[in-house]
Parts: C-alpha cells; sequence; structure tokens
C-alpha cells in the first residue's frame, strides 16, 4: 500500500518524468514550492537536494535570459 506524502518524487530523481517535460520557469516554481514545505514533508537531506536544484535552475534560466 503506497501512503502519501506529499513529497514530489519526480523533483527528488525518485520518480519517472512524464512525457512532457516542464520549462525552466514551471520547474523553478515547483521547487519553490516544495521548499516552501519545508521539514513537515523532507528531511533535511532531501530539502537540500531540492535547494541545490532551485539554485542549478535558476542559474541556467539566468543565463539563458542574460545572453
Amino acid at each position: 500500500m503506497h501512503i502519501m506524502t506529499g513529497k514530489n518524487l519526480r523533483l527528488l530523481g525518485q520518480e519517472e518524468s512524464p512525457a512532457r517535460q516542464p520549462t525552466i520557469q514551471e520547474i523553478i516554481a515547483e521547487l519553490q514550492q516544495e521548499v516552501a514545505k519545508g521539514e513537515a514533508v523532507y528531511t533535511r537531506a532531501e530539502l537540500r537536494r531540492l535547494e541545490r536544484k532551485l539554485a542549478d535552475y535558476e542559474q541556467m534560466l539566468h543565463t539563458l535570459t542574460s545572453r
């Protein structure tokens, strides 16, 4: 039996991505929402992983839009 934890397993890399890939802006928004859930949902290690991903995507977006 699978119990819903509220975690976004796709962002944690523990679930397959859907065929349609989200835009960088959508990924950033999703990551921000998940990080905001904090330790009520995620472990500290998972939050660090999400925060690293968020920083990476924000840097990518900045690089792409500052050309």
